[in-house]
Formats: structure tokens, sequence, C-alpha cells
């Protein structure tokens, strides 16, 4: 019985000493002390912001509004990807084109792009994209690995 009484206090901890302790924000955000209403991405974008103003005060940071985070899964014969794009008007505004390599985002902020590498080859014309609760979600087929070549018709004159 007392042996569970320690592991119990093992993990009820004070983080607020345990922050203070490593001078600042922790590096991934403690369930009880998320902020922005639970959502991570806010948080890392909150925490990698202090940590630039922290190293470097005199610069502002400006980069992080021109790209948006990404996730891509790799399943059997697909790739999604998920874009988060928190303004819909924003959304609005961006021009997505894809090679089997990569996808690109064009029309952000002050005319800047994102380039979002691919591991695996992909067959752009199959591209399905969704914009739904600021997620912009693209189903994408892998490439054939038994079919790397594409028939093209020759034409005779």
């Amino acid at each position: 019985m007392d042996d569970s009484k320690n592991n119990n206090s093992f993990f009820d901890m004070n983080w607020k000493q345990f922050e203070q302790f490593f001078n600042g924000k922790l590096p991934f955000p403690p369930p009880s002390l998320s902020s922005d209403n639970g959502d991570p991405v806010n948080w890392v974008e909150g925490y990698i912001k202090d940590v630039l103003n922290r190293a470097l005060p005199n610069v502002e940071v400006q980069a992080l509004k021109h790209h948006f985070h990404s996730e891509i899964f790799d399943t059997h014969n697909n790739i999604i990807a998920k874009i988060h794009i928190p303004d819909k008007a924003q959304a609005h505004k961006i021009r997505l084109m894809l090679n089997p390599y990569q996808i690109r985002l064009e029309g952000l902020p002050d005319d800047k792009t994102q380039t979002i590498r691919l591991a695996n080859q992909i067959v752009p014309s199959s591209c399905k994209a969704v914009y739904k609760n600021s997620i912009l979600q693209l189903h994408m087929r892998k490439q054939p690995m038994d079919h790397p070549y594409t028939n093209v018709n020759i034409r005779f004159m």
C-alpha cells in the first residue's frame, strides 16, 4: 500500500515549480497547464516565438505567419497531408499546387510560398483536397512501384 502512495505522489508533481526550475516554459505543455483551449499547434507556435524572442530580443518573429503547420501520414496506398490554416479567409486565398514529390502553397501573405516535401512519389491528378475545421486535408494516391513508367503514345507524321 505504501508503494502505491509513493507512485501517485511521483506523478502528482508541482509543474509550476518544475517550470521555474528550468527558467521558463516546459518544452511540452503538461495536461493541466496547456493553454489555447488545449490546441497544441497554438501552444507550440507560442513556445517557439518565446524561445526566439529570448534568443534574439531585437528581432521580430514574422516567419511563422507565413508558414502553416503540416502533418504527413503515409498509408499503404496513399499519402494524407493535413495543413493547419486557422483563418478561413486566408485559406480561400491559397493556391494549391502539386508535383510528384511535393506540395506547394502559394498566395501566402507578402507573396510568400510554402513547400512541403513528400517522402514518397504521388500521382498529382489523384489528389482530393477538402478544407474543414481549420484543416486543409489532401488525399493523394502513391505512385505504384510496379509501374514506374507511363505509356506515351507516339504520333507519327
